[in-house]
């Protein structure tokens, strides 16, 4: 072959490979681009992968659920109470998050609906509010399988008083006018609820620092017949609740009067199981009581009025009622011993722990269940109160005035009290030396609510006020063991054990009174006897006595005055 042919042969074929190379280039260069723009359809057009973006595309395009975003999904309850505690907790979607900041609306109530909405489109999950302040202007409503979660606290112990979730929800504040009808009700005293409170399950409220909103997952409606269960209340700061009370202002008050109803509750929540109330903190910031200077109220006889010309006197104070109320009916017209015909007295999987409670007015903790649990809760109370107005904001009080100040009000089958911390104060009524009828710490009586007892272990709590089976006629299978009783705020013992109503004489069986140290006596009382009963190892200041029914087996008790038995 001539050397010139040869030559441009070879020109030829790298002219042609490297056209190849070109166009392979080329080829490769097209297919990223597709691949970049069909990944990239989800992106509405103008916007980068970090803007906001539509939930509705979000949702519909993805095929994970929740929106993006850079939140939490671990389990808060695992993490704190490690996996084998509340399994029942994983069956809520915490890796389904929906990120608030990504529905956008004209009002942060609508874009918390349309987020809470997705969620409950896509079979439930979490809705996300980064740390920061978010100022409602109504109730709020969440749905079955739907969570509301906050930033992560830097400090996760709500019993420490730097506890200050970063994720705050604000609503609106009740200002006050002392003319004409005054400020209506309506703009203000705000809640939490749910959709369907006798249903929705698999939700909460995690993480947040809640200013002047309640938390009320309840319904008095075919209230037997509930099913909602797996309902999570942790972490979470409440501060200026309350409900105006429905009797004020009565037709001889000023049309502006308001007082606060005793029967409101900063966390409320009747449910069919499977309730978890835990390291929350309550009415730590209060800032929104207020005076009501020339206040009108009933004389206590006849039917003259009063003014109170001084406003501090007609305090409309926002810890004058419950602070966490789990699952309180009113009383049947016989005492619940029986679980099958009073079911709503002995629902199972309820526990109440780790939380800081402070109140002036009704009980800190109020809860029924079996196997219900309460414990290692610090409660607080006001020392030196005054009180110059009947509970229902319409009379001066009397002086055998009741107030309810209690640390723990329990009831139901196989209980725990255990590891509590607590104080009560009672009521100065009206300026005087009488003092309300209350002050209990942690207390079971036949009236209110209250069951039988069959089943409950009170241990380890420290408190300024007595421990209390007050008249129940049905009482067996307790232990009272550890508990440090310093002080008391009552003249009654500071363990009260009677079986005893004021209409009957009952009996008692297998009760133990151990271990304990007392400011002053012990009291354990069923006319009718009963077997397996103890009063042993007690210790006491030599402030108290132990008075006990005959056939109580009583010895190794030191710092007592014992008495003989039946007197």
């Amino acid at each position: 072959m001539p050397k010139n042919i040869n030559i441009n042969l070879i020109a030829t074929i790298r002219q042609a490979r490297r056209q190849f190379r070109i166009f392979y280039q080329f080829f490769l260069t097209a297919v990223i681009i597709i691949l970049i723009n069909s990944c990239n359809s989800q992106i509405p057009p103008n916007q980068t992968a970090d803007s906001q973006t539509s939930p509705i595309q979000t949702i519909t395009q993805s095929s994970k659920c929740g929106s993006r975003s850079n939140a939490p999904q671990d389990n808060p309850i695992t993490v704190k109470y490690k996996d084998n505690a509340f399994s029942w907790t994983k069956n809520i979607k915490w890796n389904c998050v929906y990120n608030i900041k990504y529905f956008p609306a004209s009002t942060i109530d609508a874009s918390f609906n349309a987020a809470r909405d997705a969620a409950s489109a896509n079979g439930g999950g979490v809705v996300y509010f980064p740390g920061g302040t978010y100022n409602f202007a109504d109730n709020i409503y969440l749905k079955d399988g739907v969570v509301i979660r906050g930033d992560t606290p830097a400090v996760n112990d709500a019993k420490s008083s730097s506890y200050n979730p970063a994720t705050k929800l604000v609503f609106p504040q009740y200002k006050p006018s002392f003319s004409g009808s005054g400020t209506p009700n309506n703009t203000a005293f705000k809640k939490i609820f749910t959709t369907n409170p006798n249903q929705d399950s698999n939700i909460g409220v995690v993480n947040v620092d809640i200013n002047r909103a309640a938390i009320e997952f309840s319904s008095a409606e075919n209230s037997d017949k509930i099913t909602n269960q797996n309902i999570i209340i942790f972490g979470v700061r409440s501060n200026n609740v309350a409900t105006p009370e429905p009797r004020v202002p009565e037709s001889f008050q000023n049309p502006w009067q308001r007082f606060s109803h005793r029967f409101a509750a900063n966390i409320q929540i009747q449910a069919f199981a499977n309730v978890l109330i835990s390291n929350n903190r309550l009415n730590d910031a209060v800032t929104d009581n207020f005076d009501q200077p020339n206040y009108i109220v009933k004389q206590l006889r006849g039917n003259s009025t009063v003014t109170y010309p001084e406003g501090e006197k007609a305090k409309f104070n926002y810890t004058d009622h419950y602070g966490i109320s789990l699952n309180r009916f009113s009383s049947p017209k016989e005492l619940p011993n029986d679980p099958n015909r009073f079911p709503n007295f002995f629902r199972k999987g309820l526990v109440i722990q780790d939380n800081w409670v402070y109140h002036t007015m009704r009980v800190a903790i109020h809860a029924t269940g079996d196997n219900l649990i309460i414990r290692n809760n610090q409660i607080k109370d006001e020392k030196n109160k005054q009180v110059w107005i009947d509970p229902t904001g319409t009379k001066q009080p009397q002086n055998a005035a009741t107030f309810e100040n209690r640390a723990i009000d329990w009831s139901g089958w196989n209980v725990t009290i255990d590891g509590n911390d607590y104080e009560v104060s009672r009521h100065k009524i009206a300026g005087g030396n009488y003092e309300s009828i209350d002050g209990e710490g942690i207390l079971i009586q036949e009236c209110c609510g209250g069951t039988s007892v069959n089943g409950v272990k009170i241990s380890n709590n420290t408190g300024n006020s007595y421990i209390g089976i007050y008249k129940v006629p049905e009482v067996k299978n307790v232990l009272i063991t550890g508990n440090k009783i310093l002080t008391n705020m009552t003249n009654t013992p500071a363990i009260y054990v009677n079986a005893d109503t004021n209409g009957s004489k009952n009996r008692m069986d297998n009760v133990k009174i151990q271990n304990n140290t007392l400011s002053n006596g012990i009291l354990a009382r069923a006319s009718n006897g009963g077997i397996d009963n103890f009063i042993e190892g007690n210790r006491g200041n030599n402030g108290g006595d132990i008075s006990y029914s005959c056939g109580i087996k009583v010895e190794n008790n030191i710092g007592f005055a014992i008495k003989q038995c039946g007197t």
